[in-house]
């Protein structure tokens, strides 16, 4: 920690004001105090706050680019952030991408969401009619079922499409394969960039899905 002299001047008289200045821990320059957080990032930060802001907004990036969203932490001492500081000292940019992961996390927890399960459609709802009425409406008019996540199967219930689909001549089947594939290429992209949530054991993809 250092500090600096400024020579200040008013029609009254003139000062020398002591600036405090602090080596950043990661970009390792010298700079003024109020370029630093003034609080700690979290509650479990035992330490004081030698990591400049603008490495912070770099450090929560990084995190949410290569990390489980909810594995955001303090570039210092790794402690976990919450969303009030994560929020505060990211970008526009981080800020908007890190607030959409939340509410995908907050509506998949919610029992009976579904998201549609026509390919490009990124609406979803709260279906309460559940198993026993299996038809789900999107705003968008697009038709899926609840039990099986595809595309509702017209013409079958869903004891009928679970006989069809075993059977490799028929539509049912073919829809189930491409389907399957769909399913493993998300699986397989979003094993890249999330694991289970702490909270309700889902898969939560960190970004790009979202």
């Amino acid at each position: 920690m250092a500090t600096r002299t400024i020579n200040t001047r008013s029609k009254l008289a003139s000062q020398k004001i002591e600036v405090v200045q602090i080596e950043c821990l990661v970009c390792t320059e010298t700079k003024d105090l109020l370029y630093f957080p003034s609080s700690k990032l979290a509650a479990d930060c035992q330490h004081a706050m030698h990591v400049c802001v603008q490495c912070v907004r770099l450090s929560i990036a990084a995190d949410l680019k290569n990390k489980h969203w909810q594995d955001i932490s303090c570039p210092a001492c790794n402690s976990r952030l919450d969303a009030a500081a994560i929020e505060r000292y990211s970008s526009p940019e981080t800020r908007a991408k890190y607030e959409s992961l939340l509410t995908k996390h907050m509506l998949e927890s919610q029992e009976g969401f579904r998201w549609c399960a026509e390919p490009g459609c990124e609406s979803g709802h709260i279906h309460e009619g559940g198993k026993a009425q299996p038809i789900m409406k999107c705003p968008r008019g697009h038709l899926s079922c609840y039990v099986h996540k595809v595309s509702w199967h017209k013409g079958m219930s869903c004891d009928e499409f679970d006989i069809k689909r075993m059977d490799p001549d028929s539509p049912a089947y073919q829809q189930y394969l491409r389907q399957e594939e769909e399913n493993k290429k998300s699986e397989e992209k979003i094993a890249l960039t999330s694991k289970p949530c702490p909270s309700c054991g889902r898969n939560i993809e960190k970004n790009g899905g979202w």
